[in-house]
């Protein structure tokens, strides 16, 4: 049987992968640093803010490992305006173990 330690471990190795975003904005890739990390049980959420500065069409949002590496790709629709913008990336891990003999 699958113990406890073993999802926290991989949801803690998956976290870690995570190093920063990039937006596209008006068809330019941006980067932005990890605003903050929520971890609740076995759910992980990233997320990347977007303040007053940052202005325009909002077309993606990925993010990146270390290495510069496509982790996560999100298409997305937002006119982003003079007010701060919060985008959310939530991962479950959910472990499905089968035994053959």
């Amino acid at each position: 049987m699958v113990q406890p330690l073993l999802l926290e471990l991989l949801r803690d190795d998956l976290s870690h992968h995570v190093a920063s975003a990039l937006i596209n904005v008006d068809g330019q890739l941006r980067a932005f640093p990890i605003f903050k990390t929520a971890v609740h049980g076995l759910k992980i959420t990233k997320y990347v803010y977007l303040d007053n500065t940052t202005q325009g069409q909002i077309q993606s949002a990925s993010l990146i490992n270390g290495e510069g590496n496509t982790l996560v790709h999100k298409p997305v629709s937002i006119t982003k305006t003079e007010t701060g913008l919060l985008i959310a990336f939530e991962f479950e891990l959910q472990l499905k173990v089968e035994v053959g003999m």
